[in-house]
Order: C-alpha cells, then structure tokens, then sequence
C-alpha cells in the first residue's frame, strides 16, 4: 500500500470535524451556554420602561394633535382671507360690498365639499368626494376638505346691526369658518374675518385653540370650534 492510499484511508476513518452532526452539536452547545450566562431584564425595569413609554405618549400626542388641528385652521385661513381680499376689490370697482358667491367670482373662486353626509361626517367623507364650485347665490358652504364650515354676509345700513350694536356701523362685509364633522367641531379652532369700508379696515382673526367660550345666550355649551362674526 502506497502513501497515498494510506493517507486516504486515515481520513476516512477519521471524524470530519465539519460534518453536519457534529457542527449541529457544536452550535447547539453553544447556544446553550450563551442562554445560560444571559441576562434579562427584571420585572421592575420593565415596569419603568413601559411608564416612561406611556409618560411620552401622554406629552407627544396631544402636541401632535394641536399641531395637526393647527394645519387644518390654515385651510380656513386661507379662504376667509381671500373672501376678504375679493370683497375688498369688489367695494373697490363698484362701490358696493359682496352679498354672495357670484359677487366674489370675479376675484377669487373657491371650492366646496357636497357629499351628503359632511354635516355630520366632516372631513372623512370628503376624501373621496369630488368638491364643487361654489357659486350663485349661495352665502354657505363646505371647505373642499369638510373641516370647516363656511358662512359669508353683509350687514347694510337699516339691516342687522347686531354684531355691532354701540357702535352703529352695518355697513360692513363678514365672513366665519367654524369646525366641522364630529369631534373636529369642538376641538379645531375657528376663523372670523370683516371688511369695514368706511373705516378702511379689514381683518382676519384665527380663534385660539385655548378660547373656550360658548353662548349663554342661545344655550351653546363652551367649546374650542365656537365662533362668533367678527366687527371690525
């Protein structure tokens, strides 16, 4: 028998150290002994953490909350200032203030959700909804989102001096956007803005967030989405 075929036998009688079983024991016996000397955690760590985690929780979505009903107000921001602004130029060409939707389309077009249901809804049925334009002679309307609710007058000499009442100026043009659609009706926040021609002033106020002030006077409780018309 020559070397070479002695050196071939050896390895066959000899264990491979890298044959399946054998690796499989190995790892096994390791993994073994690393569970062993493992350590967890307690019962007292784990309670804190889930604390803290709920301690952040309470911090983090309430301010992510405020934040997100902040960026919803910006819509109706947006669209009471533009009524605003047409009125403006409309008084401006004809010496008159806007009474409807018709009067402000030749200055600025606005967009409505019709969806049946976005009175009591709001705006998870506008996602899907395709918003219309608002025209005629129509003084209400849905924001194109169905977060708010938009109204538009024009308190005239003679007419309803209500929203002014010492000072005796009627003339003048207002526009309101109160929150709409389930709980964003009490918690978003509301947009007022007038135009006041004779004294030249116009103005566009965003409600507070913490203004919780109702009407006694008509029973409506306190709540962050009530808005009265602004004088100006």
């Amino acid at each position: 028998m020559n070397a070479r075929s002695r050196n071939d036998k050896g390895l066959i009688d000899k264990p491979l150290f890298l044959s399946p079983k054998i690796r499989f024991n190995k790892i096994r016996g390791l993994s073994l002994n690393q569970l062993k000397n493992e350590e967890g955690f307690t019962l007292v760590e784990l309670i804190v953490v889930v604390m803290m985690i709920g301690i952040l929780s309470s911090i983090a979505i309430p301010q992510f909350m405020s934040a997100a009903d902040k960026a919803k107000q910006k819509e109706a921001s947006a669209i009471v200032a533009s009524m605003i602004k047409a009125a403006t130029a409309y008084q401006t060409e004809y010496g008159n203030l806007p009474q409807d939707a018709s009067d402000l389309s030749e200055y600025a077009r606005f967009q409505a959700c019709t969806h049946g249901d976005v009175d009591d809804e709001g705006g998870s049925v506008c996602k899907g909804s395709i918003p219309e334009s608002v025209q005629g002679q129509e003084t209400e309307f849905f924001s194109s989102s169905g977060h708010y609710f938009v109204q538009l007058r024009r308190l005239e000499d003679g007419g309803d001096c209500s929203a002014n009442p010492d000072a005796g100026v009627c003339d003048i043009f207002q526009v309101l956007a109160n929150p709409n659609g389930r709980t964003f009706d009490t918690n978003g926040s509301g947009v007022a803005g007038c135009y006041n021609p004779t004294m030249s002033v116009a103005v566009v106020e965003e409600r507070s967030s913490k203004d919780t002030d109702g009407d006694p006077a008509t029973g409506e409780p306190p709540g962050k989405g009530i808005k009265d018309w602004k004088t100006c």
